[in-house]
């Protein structure tokens, strides 16, 4: 039979699996229907049965792969979403919700950076097959060494962007904005890898040169910008009105909550 302190440690790593499954559901809503039903799930979670005695790493070995093994619900989440909304970020998620000050917190990306990997990305892609053309006309348009540092500085961005981005087409489980987040963060590290290329080797003139500064620096200043007037939903903090929410929703599919009354 299991000890009191066995079975108190099976328990918690139920529980915690139940509550990593669960993630996007602690949303506080206003009392009602939905959030007492998603209260019982988070307080109840699913026992299964602990009469074997397994090690610790055991049991952690079975509960990542029922977590990885997790197949779709018959119905389908709020937040959840397909792997071609993350690209355009059109969606979003709420993970937290003041009743009565309205404030809240979602998860959503920086919609200048979001997009400025994007076109990273396009640029890249355009730039490797142009010089790769052109190299097999025996025409090189940049040193050697410049070109095996784009290719493979580049070249290990895009391959972890594909690899940790294109899998979840072949996914049959209930999808989240969050399973994107390594995939994105190599598309970001592309961004400063296309820029230095373009300074460096296709801004030739001292014009062209000022130009790209100039762009650089307004590039910054609107990322900034544009996590400054989001930082409400980011922190939780201060507390909006329904008309600043309004404004916050730039696009239709986000999912910005806002009280009635």
């Amino acid at each position: 039979a299991l000890g009191a302190s066995d079975e108190h440690e099976a328990s918690l790593l139920i529980c915690l699996g139940t509550w990593l499954c669960l993630i996007p559901r602690v949303l506080l809503t206003p009392l009602g229907q939905e959030q007492k039903e998603r209260e019982v799930e988070l307080h109840s979670p699913t026992r299964i049965s602990i009469g074997q005695n397994l090690s610790f790493m055991a049991k952690f070995m079975e509960l990542q792969w029922k977590i990885l093994t997790l197949k779709n619900e018959d119905t389908e989440h709020k937040y959840s979403s397909s792997p071609l909304d993350w690209i355009t970020l059109d969606t979003n998620i709420a993970y937290w919700f003041h009743s009565t000050s309205g404030a809240q917190i979602h998860l959503l990306g920086n919609v200048v950076t979001w997009t400025s990997a994007n076109v990273a990305t396009l640029v890249y892609v355009a730039l490797f097959l142009w010089y790769l053309l052109r190299r097999r006309r025996n025409i090189h348009d940049i040193p050697e060494d410049a070109w095996w540092q784009w290719v493979s500085a580049g070249g290990l961005c895009v391959a972890g962007w594909a690899v940790n981005y294109l899998p979840f087409f072949l996914m049959e489980k209930t999808l989240f904005l969050y399973h994107y987040l390594p995939a994105v963060t190599f598309q970001i590290l592309l961004i400063p890898i296309v820029l230095q290329h373009i300074s460096d080797h296709l801004c030739r003139s001292k014009l062209s040169k000022s130009m790209h500064n100039a762009f650089v620096v307004a590039w910054f200043s609107s990322v900034y910008l544009t996590y400054h007037t989001f930082r409400p939903l980011t922190y939780g903090e201060p507390p909006l009105s329904k008309a600043e929410l309004q404004n916050l929703r730039w696009k239709d599919s986000w999912d910005i909550l806002i009280r009635k009354h």
